[in-house]
C-alpha cells in the first residue's frame, strides 16, 4: 500500500482525539444541563490528560530526545493557540477542533 493510499484511509488522530472528548464530556458532564460547554474544569482534565498521554510516550526515550518532544509539543501549542485566537478575532466560522 503506498503512502498517501494509507494516509487517505488512516483517520485524523486529532479528530478521533476531539470526539471522544466530546463523547465523554457528553456522557459525564461536569455542570447537569451544560454538556455542550466546557467549564474550566473539564479543560483542566483534558490538559490533564494530553500531559499524561505525552509522558507516557516519552519517558523511554534518551533524555535529548525526550526533551525535544517536549519542546515539540510546546511550540505546536503556541502555534495552535495564536492560530485559534486570530480566527476568533477575525470571527471565523465552524470549528478549528475538527477539520
Amino acid at each position: 500500500m503506498s503512502e498517501a493510499q494509507n494516509e487517505q484511509e488512516r483517520p485524523c488522530l486529532h479528530c478521533m482525539m476531539v470526539e471522544l472528548i466530546d463523547d465523554f464530556f457528553a456522557e459525564y458532564p461536569s455542570s447537569p444541563g451544560e454538556s455542550d460547554k466546557v467549564d474550566t474544569g473539564e479543560a483542566d482534565e483534558v490538559i490533564d490528560a494530553i500531559a499524561k498521554i505525552a509522558a507516557e510516550l516519552t519517558c523511554r526515550q534518551e533524555d535529548a530526545i525526550r526533551q525535544q518532544m517536549i519542546e515539540q509539543l510546546t511550540h505546536e501549542l503556541m502555534k495552535y493557540d495564536g492560530e485559534f485566537c486570530q480566527e476568533d478575532a477575525v470571527g471565523a466560522v465552524g470549528s478549528h477542533l475538527r477539520h
